[in-house]
């Protein structure tokens, strides 16, 4: 909030929130002030998208239209495929506001065709809200919430489209892709690593990659659609449970993990490459989730006690994320390590009740816990390998799991096959 002696100066000189203005040598839309910093300061957003803080003497450039722009009329063509947009929040589904100082949700269709307009030109977009959170605050039981609405209005559409923010967008991909098992049409799900409010934002190459990939191919699966590089010339399809976000705020931060892109479409020369084959199975809704799992990150420094607490809690799952190949300190080989003998004890006593799966913090790869001797020691302690499955794969697989099974070791069983493609048959070496 601003103080008394800014509000007044803004009042006297007839300048109010979402008005261009200078303040010394900085030009930009004046934004309202949150509750925190200096009350002192005027918060402006330049035209390259970011906030900044200033003080200085302030004048009044430009005043904001108080008149909203019309939208656009959406006219639905029967020669053009009918895509659904599932919002789930995000900076996919956002436009400026300057009375909220960044970016609110625009859901309607008349607001997504005026926010990608060329869109317009390829398909009949639809627009659903499912839910409305940053993707951080996303639960397992949002899961089933978008994967039952899917399953619900999957055969009204030609395709389906689900904004979602990127944090973790990794974990619903993967939950998807089990859940909806051959599913019989094309679901992308889309994000943005750039607010719609900054000029490098992505949020429309990829919402425009991903209609034109619906729209163009008989993809039928779960994939997510994000840019191949950091330049606005392609974006990558990748297998939803193998994607995993690899950047904080590259625009091409979701990588395929042990695999490759099911496609790609070029922006700028409108090409498309297919790499997928559709299942030839049956469609079966299988979204039954036992979220009762737990993680346990290995590193130097691991205590016993770590452990212990996760036996008092007695999950039914828990995924270690192990180094290299699948390990964890279980060797004793001088004073400092004498502890190790008591974390594989403890391993093996967590393992008689839950199931416990070791995935391993590289990443790419697979893992082999026949190689060392601590592997095989964790073998021996009940521990299963978790392939090449990466660890947040891991975990939401495990979930899924314990979710179909009647037992623990049916559990452990489903776990190891692939059931959705979310294991690779074998691990390939290849040029980064």
């Amino acid at each position: 909030m601003y103080s008394e002696e800014i509000q007044q100066e803004l009042e006297d000189k007839d300048i109010e929130i979402g008005d261009q203005v200078k303040v010394g040598e900085h030009e930009g839309r004046l934004m309202p002030k949150p509750e925190t910093g200096d009350p002192d300061t005027y918060l402006l957003k330049l035209d390259n998208g970011y906030n900044i803080g200033v003080k200085g003497e302030l004048g009044l450039l430009e005043k904001r239209t108080e008149e909203e722009p019309e939208k656009p009329e959406v006219k639905h063509q029967e020669d053009r495929p009918d895509i659904l947009v599932l919002h789930t929040g995000g900076t996919i589904a956002s436009r400026i506001s300057y009375e909220e100082g960044g970016v609110k949700p625009a859901f309607d269709p008349e607001d997504l065709l005026e926010m990608h307009p060329e869109v317009a030109e390829e398909v009949n977009i639809h627009s659903e809200v499912v839910a409305q959170m940053y993707s951080g605050d996303m639960e397992p039981g949002h899961w089933f919430q978008i994967a039952d609405k899917v399953d619900e209005i999957k055969d009204d559409y030609d395709g389906i489209i689900i904004g979602h923010g990127t944090d973790t967008m990794a974990f619903t991909g993967a939950a998807l892709q089990l859940m909806l098992q051959n599913i019989d049409t094309g679901v992308l799900m889309v994000g943005s690593q750039r607010s719609s409010d900054r000029p490098s934002s992505d949020s429309s190459m990829n919402f425009y990659c991903a209609t034109r990939f619906l729209k163009e191919t008989d993809f039928q699966g779960v994939g997510i659609c994000m840019h191949a590089s950091s330049s606005d010339d392609t974006c990558n399809i990748l297998p939803a449970a193998k994607a995993r976000k690899m950047h904080t705020s590259r625009r091409d931060a979701f990588k395929a993990i042990n695999s490759e892109p099911l496609g790609s479409v070029n922006y700028q020369k409108g090409e498309i490459e297919e790499n997928f084959e559709n299942t030839r199975g049956e469609y079966e809704f299988r979204p039954e989730l036992e979220t009762d799992v737990r993680m346990l990150k290995v590193r130097p420094g691991m205590e016993v006690d770590e452990i212990e607490f996760l036996l008092e809690k007695n999950p039914d799952g828990v995924v270690i994320e192990g180094t290299g190949l699948g390990h964890a300190p279980v060797d004793v080989l001088d004073e400092k390590t004498k502890h190790h003998e008591e974390i594989l004890e403890k391993i093996d006593e967590l393992a008689d009740d839950s199931v416990v799966v070791m995935s391993s913090h590289c990443l790419n790869g697979r893992i082999n816990m026949n190689v060392y001797e601590y592997g095989i020691k964790l073998q021996g302690a009940g521990v299963i390998g978790a392939e090449d499955m990466h660890p947040e794969l891991a975990y939401v697989k495990l979930m899924w799991a314990l979710g179909q099974a009647d037992s623990k070791e049916e559990a452990e069983e489903i776990f190891q096959e692939n059931i959705a493609g979310e294991i690779e048959e074998r691990s390939l070496y290849k040029d980064e």
